[in-house]
């Protein structure tokens, strides 16, 4: 697969995966994840997978979205995945709530102006 499908795959996903945490949260609390371990290792996995799709993308792709928190993603995404004892629920919680709608917003124009796949 050409690397600029690559990227548009890896966009489209993120994009869903900032969706499926926005709504995991939805009608939530913060206190919900000292209680329901599903609801926390669901935010963790797709935090995870945000992550790892933020690496697919082309240095060019996060220069042009500055207000897309690449390295922040990316710096989850390895602490979830290699140092998941250092793992801040309150982050977790903080991040899923609060940066996830901006971040849906902005990927929802990144994904518009891409090429449709063909």
């Amino acid at each position: 697969m050409p690397p600029e499908k690559d990227e548009r795959a890896a966009l489209v996903d993120m994009l869903e995966f900032v969706h499926e945490i926005r709504s995991f949260v939805q009608g939530r609390s913060r206190q919900d994840l000292d209680t329901d371990r599903a609801l926390l290792r669901a935010l963790e996995r797709m935090l995870e997978l945000v992550g790892e799709c933020a690496r697919r993308v082309s240095e060019g792709t996060r220069r042009a979205y500055p207000s897309i928190p690449w390295r922040a993603m990316i710096g989850m995404r390895n602490i979830i995945a290699h140092e998941y004892g250092r793992v801040d629920l309150d982050l977790v919680w903080r991040t899923a709530q609060r940066e996830m709608p901006p971040v849906a917003e902005a990927l929802e124009l990144v994904v518009a102006s891409l090429t449709p796949p063909q």
